[in-house]
């Protein structure tokens, strides 16, 4: 049953379920009004939002008293130095006693050109599903940041309904909420549309995310892929430039193709497992390079109209090139840790869409993903100060030593009879090129003489050898035999 006229997509059983997020958190209504007021300034100064008050975390609903919906309502007059933009539902439901009750809904929009700052001067920002005080330098990145007005806001004026994939917004509508039946309101309740001298005026983010052509009016908003052959590009007779392919689409259906396009180009290598079987392995892992891609569509600066995101594979490394600097408080050296969009209402649809991770989940992991497969660090930068890059490099050399299908079965024989920590040994030994004792005391944390110990015991069962003039020469290595 629809419960809320700004957001008829919301249910209480959705909102019993839903993870909290970077756009949905549950309170307590034993939430002091202070407290609450961290959360307004969190979102507001962040994507923007939803918060519940009246459900505790684990989906029990226990309501808001009248006084606790008072001050509640309160809260951002009593604390706030700037009232952010938000409006309040209260919706009545059975609580968790069988008694009727009510919880109350904020919805908090994005500022896009103000810090919602409390009375003390402090702010906060919403990080995945949690609320974060600023410090000093951070906050002074948000202020430089919020100087300017988004983008995606801005009103498209040639545009009209006329111009959405109805379709499209119907896929989208079903992901929310099939029983939904006005696709304006959910238009207007992501900011996505808005009425202006009654009639609904066209954001540049709804073009983008739902446009039939969205080139038309934003002729920046494609993705060009190109495939080179060899490690770099060349010119005139030796030109190696094997696909090239411009892909324009609403946001989604960019996602979808592009993804399909990067598969295509894809090799597989062999990579020993831990259970001593070799096995295929994709030449990058799925994760790293698809979160690259969708960081590059949902993070841009779409006011850069004369540019386009790039991405380029070469036979060792992908590159993703999107234009516009990294956002406000994200640095090269805190990108693992720190979250904040451009786009915020880009980036909410896209997450209902199931592209964009929350909880810093997508660069961390790109990080641990890379690191599993045995190749290099993701590396982002940002070369021309107006360009954030995503390199994931994958050594060509290595990868072709681990076609080893021929000692697949003169492992499998074998594996049954080590020991775990031989294993452990061979493992690494296979994946990584020219492993070294080095190596092997740095992945297994045992001491020099134990991995000597071990060695010695593999060599002789003719599973690794040695690579050196001497048993101390320095560059010496193992690989399997």
């Amino acid at each position: 049953m629809k419960i809320s006229i700004i957001d008829p997509s919301l249910t209480i059983e959705k909102l019993v379920a839903m993870s909290e997020s970077q756009f949905f958190d549950r309170k307590s209504a034993r939430l002091a009004t202070k407290d609450f007021a961290h959360q307004l300034s969190a979102f507001a100064n962040a994507s923007g939002g939803l918060v519940v008050i009246g459900i505790e975390n684990d989906g029990i609903i226990t309501g808001v008293s009248n006084e606790q919906e008072n001050n509640f309502r309160k809260s951002a007059f009593d604390y706030l130095q700037v009232l952010p933009e938000y409006k309040i539902e209260t919706v009545s439901c059975v609580l968790n006693t069988g008694e009727r009750g009510n919880i109350l809904l904020f919805h908090i929009l994005s500022s896009s050109n103000e810090i919602i700052k409390l009375k003390n001067g402090d702010a906060y920002l919403r990080v995945g599903d949690s609320s974060r005080k600023l410090n000093s330098e951070q906050l002074m990145a948000l202020e430089y940041s919020k100087g300017i007005k988004s983008y995606e806001s801005r009103i498209v004026e040639d545009a009209s309904l006329n111009d959405l994939d109805q379709n499209l917004i119907q896929q989208y509508i079903d992901i929310l909420n099939p029983s939904v039946s006005s696709t304006t309101d959910i238009l207007k309740s992501r900011g996505l549309i808005k009425e202006k001298d009654g009639q609904y005026a066209i954001t540049v983010a709804a073009i983008l995310l739902f446009g039939k052509t969205p080139g038309q009016f934003l002729p920046g908003a494609r993705v060009r892929f190109l495939r080179y052959e060899g490690v770099v590009a060349e010119v005139g007779s030796n030109f190696n430039l094997i696909k090239d392919v411009t892909i324009e689409q609403p946001l989604h259906q960019l996602l979808v193709d592009t993804q399909k396009l990067i598969e295509s180009q894809m090799r597989e290598f062999q990579q020993l497992g831990r259970d001593g079987v070799f096995k295929k392995i994709p030449e990058y892992p799925a994760f790293a390079w698809l979160e690259g891609l969708v960081n590059a569509v949902a993070h841009r600066d779409y006011s850069l109209q004369g540019d386009y995101i790039r991405i380029t594979m070469f036979d060792d490394r992908i590159e993703f090139s999107s234009p516009g600097k990294l956002p406000s408080i994200v640095t090269i050296d805190n990108i693992q840790n720190t979250r904040f969009s451009r786009n915020p209402m880009i980036t909410r649809v896209l997450s209902d869409f199931g592209w964009v991770r929350e909880l810093n989940e997508g660069v961390k992991r790109i990080y641990a993903d890379m690191k599993s497969f045995f190749l290099n660090p993701p590396v982002f930068s940002e070369p021309n100060g107006n360009t954030v890059k995503l390199v994931l490099r994958n050594n060509i050399a290595t990868r072709s030593m681990r076609r080893m299908t021929s000692k697949k079965d003169i492992l499998r024989e074998q594996w049954e009879l080590l020991s775990n920590f031989e294993r452990e040994i061979v493992f690494y030994i296979a994946n990584l090129d020219k492993c070294t004792p080095r190596d092997l005391i740095e992945l297994t944390r045992k001491s020099r003489p134990t991995i000597i110990s071990h060695i010695k015991k593999l060599i002789e069962k003719g599973i690794i050898e040695e690579h050196g003039v001497s048993h101390r020469d320095p560059t010496k290595y193992y690989s399997i035999k």
